[in-house]
């Protein structure tokens, strides 16, 4: 199963107390780009947030914006924290799984798995689909430019401490509610937002492509479009 983080629908929702509200002032039909361009390196940015669980239509004008850009040369970087399995046993997968979950409040499947009560109650509506690779025409050429959950867990106990998982976190089932506490909110945003944004802007600012499509969660680019216009790259416009 593809794992990916429901990020900025999620930091809103769990983080603040109005969840269907934020759900709804968040979701659209379409999605609004914008291009950053960089004179004296001669580099095109287009950046494409994302909601993950949106409106179809949404995910379709994603998906044909998407092949406009593919077709007018653009490579194509996307948002993943997925774990490779096959570098760990079962055992260890459980205990990483566990330490994400208790970092931030809920386990990682898709974003409408009805069956996971740990998501908050608000993705777990049948108003809205659900992201995934084949309903935004991601291609096997775009690249996932992202940190795994299991070096963000690395960087996480690094920078504060490491993560004590507790009989309540082994007891409880994966999908079932989570109530085994929680780490500080500007823990969580840390980890969830800086240390990926920082990762995300070194790859775009080292690659060689001129021109590159991002596909990221909507609250990557509140920090991200600032350090690429403090790189010397300025606004375009909206599309």
């Amino acid at each position: 199963m593809k794992k990916k983080l429901v990020l900025s629908l999620l930091l809103l929702i769990l983080l603040t107390g109005c969840r269907s509200f934020i759900l709804k002032t968040m979701v659209s039909k379409s999605v609004e780009i914008e291009v950053l361009y960089n004179k004296e390196k001669d580099k095109k940015l287009v950046l494409l947030p994302m909601v993950h669980l949106n409106h179809p239509e949404f995910f379709e004008d994603v998906k044909h914006k998407l092949d406009s850009l593919r077709d007018d040369g653009y490579s194509v970087f996307y948002e993943t924290v997925q774990l490779d399995s096959t570098l760990y046993a079962s055992k260890e997968i459980d205990t990483i799984t566990r330490k994400w979950r208790k970092i931030v409040g809920f386990h990682l499947t898709k974003y409408d798995d009805s069956e996971n009560k740990s998501l908050p109650r608000a993705l777990r509506n049948n108003k809205y689909v659900a992201q995934t690779k084949k309903n935004i025409g991601l291609k096997k050429q775009d690249r996932k430019i992202d940190v795994p959950i299991d070096t963000l867990i690395q960087v996480f106990e690094i920078k504060y401490d490491e993560v004590r998982l507790s009989p309540c976190d082994f007891l409880t089932d994966l999908k079932a509610e989570y109530n085994c506490g929680k780490t500080p909110l500007h823990q969580r945003k840390y980890i969830l937002l800086k240390v990926r944004n920082q990762y995300i802007e070194n790859k775009v600012l080292q690659s060689k492509d001129k021109k590159i499509a991002l596909v990221y969660g909507k609250d990557h680019f509140k920090e991200l479009k600032q350090s690429f216009q403090n790189q010397g790259y300025q606004l375009k416009n909206k599309k």
